[in-house]
């Protein structure tokens, strides 16, 4: 009986053909049952609304091309086929995923394959990093009052998560009524200006703006903030002390001069750098040189006409020509003998200088 001969490049067809097909059906079955499967995927489904056909990413379980690419495994453009409302936000910079960085990496926040009861939207919360992103930190947003998880619509109305859709009074006055109810009448509804979810106010150092010293510390904030106003506030004396009757509006307004924080009263002159006393003349009366107000000055009040008339002459015979042109507080700041030498770098020859004893005239 003779032998029949298969040709050889017939037998490798074949041979590959036969290896292809136990291959695919072994690849068909392993992707049937799951066996290359990291775990369940997800069947919860929060909107309760199908989505391109679909209640969950369970009912795809093993159709993995709906997220998977070859090569680049998961990609944003598959998960964007049904969730079209985030290509929308991002297309857009609005909302959420608009808003954060990296987005094109969806399971950067969105971990599947962890169970089917595991809603990989809440999943996503830790991971964002609030308080890099929006300066408030959900450190003490974890849970609510029920000890119930919060997510993003805990406090965002909608599904925009932005400052505008930001609602912090619902739960808060639900939850805590009558402390809310005396908060919001003492410091008003625009919460992050006080708070950042750490808490700021609780590590607040008011004397980093405004050092709060003697009688400032007794006083009730709204007394400095009116209107529920807190930053920008003014920090002049004045601005919540009215200039009283007893100053007659000649004292100015640089109240530290005479008051302190202590105590309005007593007054005291706690800074006054011209000497009260000066050469011949001394006084203790204010009036002597402010004549007019507290808050100018006339050296010619004490110094009188015949007085001025020698003076001239004298700034004349030492070389000050602008005389008139100066103020007597520029060469004599304190009115300390000698300091007029020191600031003008003239040493003023009096040996020259004949007092004019007649009827004040300098001629």
């Amino acid at each position: 009986m003779m032998k029949r001969f298969i040709p050889k490049r017939t037998f490798l067809l074949g041979s590959l053909f036969a290896l292809l097909l136990i291959g695919g059906g072994g690849v068909y079955y392993v992707k049937a049952s799951g066996m290359l499967s990291p775990g369940l995927i997800s069947a919860t489904h929060p909107k309760n609304t199908p989505l391109n056909g679909y209640a969950s990413h369970a009912e795809f379980e093993h159709e993995c091309s709906h997220c998977h690419a070859p090569v680049h495994c998961i990609t944003d453009t598959r998960c964007q086929d049904c969730h079209m409302e985030i290509a929308e936000q991002r297309l857009e910079g609005d909302g959420l995923h608009g808003l954060l960085p990296g987005t094109s990496r969806c399971q950067t926040c969105h971990f599947e394959h962890q169970g089917r009861d595991v809603v990989i939207s809440q999943f996503a919360y830790p991971n964002v990093d609030h308080k890099a992103l929006t300066g408030f930190s959900l450190a003490r947003h974890k849970v609510d009052y029920q000890n119930e998880a919060m997510g993003c619509q805990s406090c965002h109305s909608g599904d925009r998560f932005i400052h505008e859709t930001l609602d912090c009074l619902t739960c808060h006055v639900q939850n805590d009524h009558d402390y809310m109810a005396e908060h919001l009448e003492l410091f008003g509804a625009d919460c992050l200006s006080c708070h950042d979810g750490v808490d700021r106010m609780g590590e607040f150092d008011h004397n980093a703006y405004y050092p709060l010293d003697g009688a400032h510390l007794t006083a009730e904030c709204t007394q400095c903030h009116a209107n529920l106003v807190y930053a920008g506030t003014e920090q002049e004396c004045v601005s919540c002390h009215v200039d009283p009757e007893l100053h007659a509006g000649q004292f100015g307004i640089q109240c530290e001069r005479c008051h302190t924080a202590v105590a309005w009263l007593p007054a005291q002159l706690i800074r006054h750098d011209f000497m009260v006393s000066h050469g011949d003349n001394d006084t203790d009366q204010c009036q002597t040189c402010h004549a007019v107000a507290m808050t100018t000055f006339d050296c010619f009040s004490c110094h009188d006409v015949h007085q001025a008339e020698e003076m001239e002459r004298l700034h004349l015979v030492n070389g000050i020509t602008d005389y008139y042109e100066k103020s007597c507080i520029e060469c004599h700041p304190t009115g300390a003998s000698g300091e007029a030498a020191a600031i003008t770098g003239k040493s003023f020859d009096l040996s020259s200088y004949q007092p004019d004893s007649g009827s004040g005239s300098n001629q």
